[in-house]
């Protein structure tokens, strides 16, 4: 016997909305998550990040209700490139790989510079070139950088310091943890590094390598930089990690030792540096006017030299900074320059 049930159309349109309701629902609910999701930072595994180190530490960013997810790189030329590539949602970066991706029409905007330092580079050479007549025998010699990063900006202002045209020299691109090795082995004549390559570099090359002498030719801000995207859609989250920088930065400068100790935990620096180059480093967040004047010159730099295509027009970089979020934390922060 065959039974047969029959079921009213209106039921069977009834069912069918439930389950696109659900679905919807379902959907949204995803799309909320991701909007809604930590934000993943890219942070240099360098003394300059300090104050990442602190706020992680001391549970300022939780205490602002935002928990994002740190990601460690070694210079901020490659946490630039995290952030350029997608795979975060904010960097921090020397002005000067911001300066390239800006050139590129990367969708970035710096939100604050969070320390500067005026003595975080070093030109270090090997003695038996300068034996041969000082800085200038450097013309024809092989010198080590990191390509698109302050390294790079640094060994061209020290060279033309010195009389050297940046032309002259045979250039050796390569990762910041490889200079050190190439100059104690002979690979290289000498290297531009940061610090506290820098210090390492001298430590490894010993009674062979010397620091090269110039006056405090640049000097670099580490910034905060945001994609567009994330910006535009989640400017409270931005704000909460302004709010618990902002908070470290007012513990560094009422506790330097603690905060001493929490950098070489954190960036893995020995106490020897930390305790030298300590009094270089000034924390504060801001948005100087001397922080786009130099992005500027290194753009005129950049195209000179034919590191970015000289056809080129130079980039509207005022476009690329945004105060808004750092005036509302502090309203004297950030220069009138400033959008």
């Amino acid at each position: 016997m065959n039974i047969y049930f029959t079921i009213h159309p209106m039921r069977i349109r009834s069912f069918f909305a439930r389950i696109l309701a659900i679905v919807l629902c379902t959907w949204a609910g995803f799309g909320s998550f991701a909007v809604a999701a930590e934000p993943r930072i890219a942070v240099s595994k360098s003394p300059l990040s300090l104050p990442f180190f602190v706020a992680k530490e001391k549970a300022l960013f939780a205490k602002y209700k935002v928990e994002p997810v740190l990601v460690e790189c070694v210079g901020g030329n490659r946490c630039m490139k995290e952030l350029v590539d997608g795979r975060v949602d904010m960097a921090t970066s020397t002005e000067l790989p911001f300066m390239f991706a800006v050139f590129e029409a990367a969708p970035i905007t710096l939100i604050a510079t969070f320390v500067t330092n005026k003595d975080d580079m070093r030109f270090i050479v090997r003695k038996s070139v300068l034996q041969q007549g000082g800085v200038k025998s450097l013309a024809g010699k092989r010198v080590g950088y990191v390509e698109k990063a302050s390294s790079h900006y640094y060994r061209d202002l020290f060279l033309l310091y010195h009389g050297v045209d940046p032309q002259s020299i045979v250039p050796v691109p390569m990762g910041v943890e490889a200079l050190a090795k190439a100059l104690v082995n002979g690979e290289v004549d000498a290297i531009s590094v940061w610090e506290p390559w820098g210090h390492a570099a001298l430590k490894l090359g010993g009674p062979d390598v010397a620091l090269g002498q110039a006056p405090r030719l640049y000097s670099q801000a580490f910034n905060l930089i945001a994609r567009n995207e994330y910006r535009a859609s989640q400017a409270s989250r931005i704000s909460a990690v302004l709010a618990a920088l902002n908070e470290a930065i007012q513990f560094i400068k009422k506790n330097p030792e603690e905060a001493k100790r929490i950098l070489v935990r954190g960036a893995g620096v020995d106490p020897e540096i930390v305790k030298i180059m300590w009094p270089t480093y000034q924390f504060e967040l801001s948005l100087q006017q001397s922080l786009i004047t130099t992005v500027q010159g290194q753009a005129r730099w950049a195209r000179r030299e034919g590191h970015v295509n000289k056809s080129l027009a130079e980039p509207e970089f005022l476009n690329h900074i945004d105060a808004s979020l750092l005036r509302k934390l502090s309203a004297k922060a950030a220069d009138y320059v400033y959008p």
